[in-house]
């Protein structure tokens, strides 16, 4: 469906409030630019190639609101209180539509997002290209700004690939009569997609919760993303638990070792990545040491002398790996040691 007509702004549809997350740890582009040299593998990996070596990064997202992470959006609700106590806030002031509908209900199917109107008409792909969604923001606690608003505009939604359940979205962001800029950044500070995952994470810790009607940006090139892309999608049904496996991925990708939120790599250094599922496969030409395996809380055991950063303080205490799989963990991260 191609919508056309006025825009219509909706303040009585159904509220999207954006979490308000501190700037800290391995959530932020700066701390990584202040506190990690710059490693290999800033272009994309081709397809071909990406078994050469699995591509890490220090983030677990890249998603902004000028000053603030926008970590997560809250579907039914008409606000979100800031995750360190303070009195911040994001609101949601409605939505505009292209047309004369309202929204009526927001959600996610997957990763798609849907969105049912007052005519009855559920918008999804590349019916919501041009939608904007309008935001109140209190910032006072973390940058002294006060009140203001902001505006997000979807700009296009494509799959990932044919036949894909991941969509890619192009969204930008505007700060009052600001210009337009891109919604997600990578570490480098160019603009990426995002794609959309049910619940939310914590930007300090990277503890992930399970709230119903939640649904985070997740920019592509940081874990939360990259763990989908790599085939652990959260919201995949079957005999394996991917929720966990996705969560498990995101310790691994930052090397969360105690599961915390400390990031012990540098962005683009190459992993060598195996699951017993059959999504991540052993690669026969490539030469690899055991590094870790890895749960949703962390490693579930560790090889120190294998840490993909040399003379790595951990921090906490790890079992050493012994044969594949046995220390409980769900994937297993290896360091390369040669082609």
């Amino acid at each position: 469906m191609v919508m056309v007509g006025k825009w219509l702004r909706c303040v009585t549809c159904s509220a999207l409030a954006i979490s308000v997350v501190g700037a800290t740890g391995c959530d932020s582009p700066e701390a990584y630019e202040e506190n990690f040299a710059v490693g290999e593998g800033r272009e994309n990996p081709s397809e071909e190639s990406l078994r050469e070596g699995q591509y890490n990064g220090v983030r677990m997202n890249g998603v902004r609101m000028n000053s603030l992470r926008m970590n997560a959006a809250y579907l039914g609700v008409e606000s979100l209180n800031a995750l360190d106590g303070s009195d911040d806030y994001v609101a949601t002031l409605g939505y505009d539509l292209i047309g004369n509908d309202e929204a009526v209900i927001v959600w996610l199917d997957g990763s798609e997002l849907k969105i049912l109107t007052d005519e009855g008409v559920t918008l999804q792909g590349t019916d919501l290209e041009g939608i904007r969604v309008h935001y109140e923001l209190d910032e006072t606690a973390h940058n002294h700004n006060g009140k203001h608003t902001k505006r997000v505009r979807l700009n296009s939604v494509e799959p990932y690939a044919p036949g894909s359940d991941i969509f890619l979205y192009d969204f930008e962001v505007k700060n009052g009569t600001g210009p337009w800029e891109p919604l997600c950044v990578d570490a480098f500070g160019d603009a990426t997609e995002a794609i959309l995952l049910s619940g939310s994470w914590n930007g300090e810790n990277g503890s992930r919760a399970a709230e119903a009607g939640v649904m985070t940006y997740a920019c592509r090139g940081a874990a939360l993303a990259k763990c989908a892309e790599w085939g652990y999608r959260p919201w995949a049904t079957g005999d394996a638990d991917l929720f966990a496996y996705h969560q498990a991925c995101t310790r691994m990708v930052v090397a969360d070792y105690c599961g915390n939120g400390i990031a012990h790599t540098v962005d683009g250094t190459p992993i060598h990545v195996l699951d017993e599922l059959g999504i991540q496969e052993l690669d026969p030409n490539m030469a690899f040491v055991v590094e870790a395996e890895w749960g949703p809380a962390g490693a579930t055991c560790l090889n120190v002398a294998n840490t993909r950063l040399p003379g790595v303080y951990v921090g906490c205490e790890i079992p050493a790996c012994g044969a594949d799989f046995v220390s409980g963990g769900l994937i297993q991260s290896g360091k390369p040691t040669g082609p």
